[in-house]
């Protein structure tokens, strides 16, 4: 009578993970799944473009104060002549 409940548990079991292995296969993607990486590629572009445009602006606000340093100082020696 013990052998019954364990073969049950068995067939169960058995059955479980042939369903299991066979999701695995090749899956289509659904349309909230390809929008979802088409949002993904337009923030990863965009996220570059910002990245790029601060970069740019960061090194502008670099060379103006760069100049500027070197004016005041040109203009401070001139006064103190």
């Amino acid at each position: 009578m013990k052998r019954f409940p364990s073969l049950g548990l068995s067939v169960l079991f058995a059955c479980g993970l042939a369903f299991s292995v066979s999701g695995c296969g090749e899956q289509k993607e659904g349309p909230a799944e390809q929008t979802g990486k088409t949002l993904d590629q337009a923030a990863e572009k965009t996220t570059d473009s910002v990245k790029e445009t601060m970069d740019s602006t960061g090194a502008a606000i670099n060379d103006a104060a760069e100049k500027t340093g070197e004016a005041v100082k040109e203009t401070v020696g001139s006064a103190e002549k």
